[in-house]
């Protein structure tokens, strides 16, 4: 804590007038840097979570503009992995991510847009478990980074994972006026 308040500017007091840990500060960083792109405050913040985004959400992870976001996943399920402290925080902001998809899909089922017939809990965690794995692409498949067919690939494969029809995968893009194609560095 000394040496982040050292880097910040400020004394190692101040830090723990807002953190009580070095863990709470880590994921209020990572909430934090997450929370500034675009893609990502949908899953961070629940009232905000529109399903039919989610094929979407999951294929801006090929994005080359989104190694931040990528590593910070990585970075914080590793402290996770050491610290007991982040491991609770995680999981409470894992589960409040699980349970607010699993709303948005059940509601998404109602309207039709989704298959009734998937269970919506599973259906979201298992989708949140897809975009760690998609965390992973810098050392599993650099070479897919930017590539526009296997972005299209993973819009197809988490749309059909989600049980959304193509009908109304069509109708969500023209509303939402999002296309493939429309991804770059800069998202």
């Amino acid at each position: 804590m000394p040496a982040i308040a050292k880097r910040s500017g400020i004394t190692p007091g101040a830090i723990y007038r807002h953190f009580e840990s070095k863990a709470e500060l880590l994921i209020a960083v990572v909430r934090y840097a997450l929370e500034t792109l675009p893609t990502s405050v949908r899953v961070l913040e629940p009232a905000k979570i529109d399903a039919t985004e989610l094929p979407e959400f999951a294929a801006s992870y090929t994005s080359p503009g989104h190694k931040l976001i990528r590593q910070l996943g990585l970075e914080i399920h590793a402290a996770g992995s050491r610290e007991q402290n982040v491991m609770k925080l995680l999981a409470a902001v894992n589960e409040e991510a699980a349970q607010a998809t699993s709303r948005s899909i059940a509601a998404a089922q109602q309207t039709g847009l989704f298959d009734a017939t998937l269970n919506p809990d599973f259906t979201a965690r298992l989708f949140l478990v897809m975009i760690m794995g998609l965390s992973h692409m810098e050392t599993l498949e650099p070479q897919l980074i930017g590539d526009s067919a296997w972005h299209d690939f993973v819009l197809e494969r988490i749309s059909a994972l989600l049980g959304f029809s193509a009908t109304a995968q069509a109708k969500s893009r023209s509303n939402h006026n999002r296309t493939p194609a429309a991804f770059s560095e800069a998202d």
